[in-house]
């Protein structure tokens, strides 16, 4: 009986322990105070989002009830509005909507249950099984590519930006001119092309672009790398009789880059700008100047300085670059042929009319991004004095 209580309500139990600890220390910690804060703060706007989100899902035309029964008059069946009334009370959806959000809130917030898929006739925790995990690798990935390119690039960028393209120092010898003005030709070209890529990025849907990369490999005749594995080895086991089948491994590499790279592209063009903005301005700060006149100059100056103080709002909005990410993958999904969660969500939304569903994939979303902002929000504040500062008096 006991055991079966604390199975139906784990999660609310974790929820309290965590809030109980955070309470507990916050009375000797004025730092633990502000964490405290922070997460009852999340959890409030976890359940707004959430009201928002079912609220959304009742704006949208008909309901799960009339797209079922619809599929099944284009089976031969006669269809009545007495079967519709049937259909729809069997699924909850004659209820009001306050009364199904409120349970299905309530069953996550106990049980961490995701509700019950109408369309697919069972519960949202099986239906997505490891979709939403695929698509917070497919989203985690984007950014790791995005960051790794675009913040040595966008630093150089910043670094670049007030530059001569030849080397006019009188006091240098004609060769050391001659190096200096290659070096500087060198970086003011790269710099002009990273700055090509990134309005490129900006301007260039993820969706055209991967359908011009699908097309380069047909126009090549080459086999096109849509799914994550090929025709062979979609429904082979990792493990064969041989042990681990590194070929298959081989057949995910080639087609995973392809999503990864896509979605990634447009993060990478918009935090290639985000960079290069930041240290610029950083740079023009006094404290550069000051620093300056201590004796400081090259690269101790600018890494020690404007770099190490920009990378504080671009850690920051982590959450806000996985969500950016994740709004592009529903129609990257669809056009690289995709299963992930984003496949299901448009499934849910233009086919299905699969509220739960819906609000389910959702709601994971806005779990992730609050959840980073969180996590970013209380590891800027241990390690940033100045954030440290702002919040903790």
């Amino acid at each position: 009986m006991i055991a079966d209580f604390f199975t139906n309500t784990w999660l609310l139990w974790i929820l309290l322990s965590v809030a109980g600890l955070l309470f507990w220390r916050s009375r000797s910690s004025q730092y633990f105070h502000y964490v405290l804060n922070r997460y009852l703060l999340a959890l409030m706007t976890l359940l707004i989002v959430s009201g928002i989100v079912f609220s959304l899902m009742e704006v949208l035309p008909g309901d799960c009830a009339e797209k079922y029964i619809a599929y099944k008059s284009t089976q031969g069946e006669m269809i009545t509005q007495a079967d519709i009334a049937a259909e729809r009370s069997r699924m909850g959806l004659d209820r009001s909507l306050i009364v199904r959000w409120s349970s299905w809130i309530t069953d996550l917030t106990l049980k961490g249950d995701l509700g019950f898929s109408c369309a697919k006739r069972q519960s949202v925790n099986i239906a997505l099984g490891d979709r939403f995990w695929m698509s917070f690798g497919f989203c985690i990935a984007g950014l790791v590519f995005a960051y790794v390119i675009a913040v040595p690039f966008g630093i150089l960028s910043a670094y670049m930006i007030n530059k001569p393209w030849l080397d006019t120092n009188p006091q240098h010898n004609q060769k050391q001119r001659w190096i200096n003005s290659i070096g500087l030709s060198f970086n003011k070209l790269l710099d002009l092309k990273l700055r090509i890529i990134s309005y490129l990025g900006l301007a260039l849907p993820n969706f055209l672009l991967a359908l011009s990369i699908i097309l380069l490999y047909v126009f090549a005749g080459e086999p096109v790398p849509t799914g994550l594995f090929s025709d062979q080895w979609s429904a082979e086991p990792w493990f064969g009789v041989n042990g681990f089948q590194y070929a298959k491994l081989t057949d995910f590499l080639s087609h995973i880059w392809l999503p990864i790279f896509v979605i990634g592209w447009a993060a990478t063009a918009l935090q290639l700008q985000t960079v290069r903005a930041l240290v610029v301005d950083e740079s023009n700060k006094l404290y550069v100047d000051a620093a300056r006149a201590r004796g400081v100059h090259g690269m101790s100056l600018w890494v020690g300085y404007p770099v190490r103080h920009s990378i504080s709002p671009l850690f920051n909005s982590i959450g806000f670059d996985f969500q950016r990410v994740f709004n592009d993958l529903p129609i990257v999904a669809v056009v690289i042929g995709l299963t992930d969660s984003a496949a299901l969500l448009i499934e849910a939304l233009a086919m299905t009319n699969d509220q739960e569903m819906a609000a389910a994939i959702l709601f994971l979303v806005a779990l992730v991004v609050i959840s980073m902002n969180f996590i970013t929000d209380i590891v800027l504040a241990a390690v940033d004095p100045r954030v440290r500062k702002s919040v903790l008096g």
